[in-house]
């Protein structure tokens, strides 16, 4: 091999800054029109145009294009240098190859391979799992091996959502040379499909008949079968129950109970404008509340509680572990996965009527390379053997062959199916009903502005937060010091001002950084109104 992977992935880290900088400075005439919760530099602005504006565009679009090229070839060479889990791993390579010498006249290794381009929100563990288990189904359903490309566009729901944006905006055939989205949260997936970017799923009656329509408030499959969940995914928070016993503090149970004076500077949080879990999980955390201003009002103390804020949500997750903070909000898997590897030291939870079970979806994007080999992937990861990988033990029989993936599957059959097999962390979220119902409509109105309400908040005014929430826990929280820290924007009051705000952030890139930037002097102002 040429190049290393480590050496590889660095210049497409560079790549993507190159990327993410361009865009945040290219004439706003050619971004795409993003409409839920995009990074800066991402929304498309009319503007006015001129001769000289249209020079500038011409050389952006270029820039662009050059960029987009350089990363997709980066990408294709990261793809090339995994190493995928192979025949020497699984055992069951030899029973697979037995039935496809039986079925197809030739043996495992002698088939042909096609290949499949998938974006996936999902860590390696979960995505070479499934790469091999997808081949040798594949293998003895269609006699054909796949080898599964998968493109690291550098992040989670909204760096996927960013590229593929992107991505079709540059498009001259309407296409993107990527046929499967896997992960990243049901918001980014409802955008896609609201904007066309994805194509109807062929789902068989099984495979709907194993699903609820509705679950929590939430849609586990897209009216018009864009996309369906594949997975189900609660949010809470894991801890180190070690050192809350050395600091002598009761473990949490509710929400609130990390907002707590005695769980200051013990929290790990992450950037909602760079992790779409992290979002999800303070959406739960406001829809917790009596109301809107109430929902903040827990949001803010548990923000302010905050030793520091990290742009990954798997960062946080690994706080508790490396014991850089006691606890961190995640969604579950990463709970379940970490207190796996350590149970004497963490604990998980999913506080009780405060969480929803949210989907996970897949879906197939616009006019793909390989639409039928797209649709047989979504086949296989909607089947009871494809679902059950998503929490069977490794080595089980349809578990996964390294790893434990942690996942809850989203089908209800496969919970009474794999009782007895299912590990004890991985319980069943339909017994009893949802914890808790979401507001969609409010939550869809709200997401792309509480991200930026929260980095204008706890992010940029970091240091001023908790100077302010120091000076309350040593005044005993003064009603009127408290109701001061507590205070939203005056512009994000009611339902409508929050749309309007939300329609400012997708908007004129203009008017969206002068709306940050008055709620960035907001909280400047008013937390140095509370520390005086």
């Amino acid at each position: 091999m040429a190049e290393d992977h480590t050496g590889i992935n660095m210049r497409m880290r560079a790549l993507l800054n190159m990327w993410h900088g361009h865009l945040a400075h290219a004439p706003q005439e050619h971004l795409p029109a993003g409409r839920h919760g995009l990074a800066p530099g991402n929304s498309r602005s009319k503007g006015n145009s001129n001769h000289g504006q249209d020079a500038h565009a011409t050389k952006g679009r270029l820039t662009c294009g050059v960029l987009l090229a350089l990363l997709l070839s980066l990408i294709v060479a990261m793809a090339g240098c995994k190493r995928p889990i192979s025949a020497v791993d699984d055992p069951r390579a030899a029973a697979v190859d037995e039935q496809v010498r039986e079925k197809w006249g030739k043996g495992l290794a002698e088939l042909e391979t096609v290949k499949l381009v998938a974006i996936a929100a999902h860590n390696d563990d979960i995505t070479n799992e499934f790469e091999w288990a997808f081949t040798l189904w594949h293998a003895v359903e269609f006699g054909q091996k796949v080898d599964i490309e998968w493109l690291d566009v550098g992040g989670g729901g909204s760096a996927i959502e960013q590229f593929i944006r992107n991505s079709y905006e540059n498009s001259k055939t309407g296409g993107i040379d990527v046929d499967i989205v896997w992960g990243g949260g049901d918001i980014l997936f409802h955008g896609l499909a609201d904007d066309g970017m994805l194509t109807k799923l062929d789902l068989s009656d099984d495979v709907r008949a194993a699903l609820s329509a509705d679950f929590g408030g939430l849609a586990r499959i897209d009216p018009d079968s864009r996309w369906v969940g594949t997975a189900i995914s609660g949010f809470g928070f894991i801890y180190n129950s070690r050192r809350l016993g050395e600091l002598g503090i009761d473990a949490p149970r509710k929400w609130e109970d990390l907002g707590a004076p005695n769980m200051f500077s013990q929290l790990c949080l992450a950037d909602p404008t760079q992790s779409s879990s992290a979002l999800a999980a303070y959406e739960m955390i406001v829809q917790s509340g009596d109301d809107w201003p109430d929902g903040w009002a827990k949001l803010m103390g548990i923000l302010s509680n905050a030793s520091r804020i990290v742009d990954n949500a798997s960062h946080a997750a690994n706080a508790p572990v490396e014991g850089t903070a006691v606890v961190a909000t995640a969604i579950d898997f990463y709970g379940i996965n970490r207190v796996a590897e350590h149970p004497d030291v963490l604990a998980f939870v999913l506080p009780a009527e405060q969480t929803a079970f949210t989907p996970d979806p897949i879906g197939i994007l616009r006019n793909p390379p390989n639409a039928e080999l797209a649709q047989h992937f979504v086949d296989f990861v909607m089947s009871p053997q494809g679902q059950a990988m998503l929490a069977l033990a490794p080595g089980s029989e349809d578990g996964p062959i390294r790893h434990l993936l942690g996942r809850r599957p989203i089908r209800h059959d496969v919970y009474s199916t794999y009782a007895d097999t299912l590990p004890e962390n991985v319980d069943n979220p339909y017994e009893g009903g949802a914890d808790m119902t979401l507001d969609m409509e409010i939550r869809y109105v709200r997401q792309a502005v509480l991200g930026w309400l929260v980095k204008a908040a706890a992010v940029d005014n970091y240091d001023g937060m908790r100077a302010a929430k120091q000076e309350l826990i040593d005044t005993g929280f003064e009603p009127d010091r408290l109701a001061e820290f507590n205070r939203l924007p005056d512009n994000v009051l009611t339902v409508e001002q929050i749309r309007q705000a939300g329609q400012m952030l997708r908007g004129d890139e203009k008017l969206a950084n002068e709306l940050r930037a008055g709620w960035r002097e907001f909280f400047r102002e008013k937390y140095q109104r509370v520390a005086q």
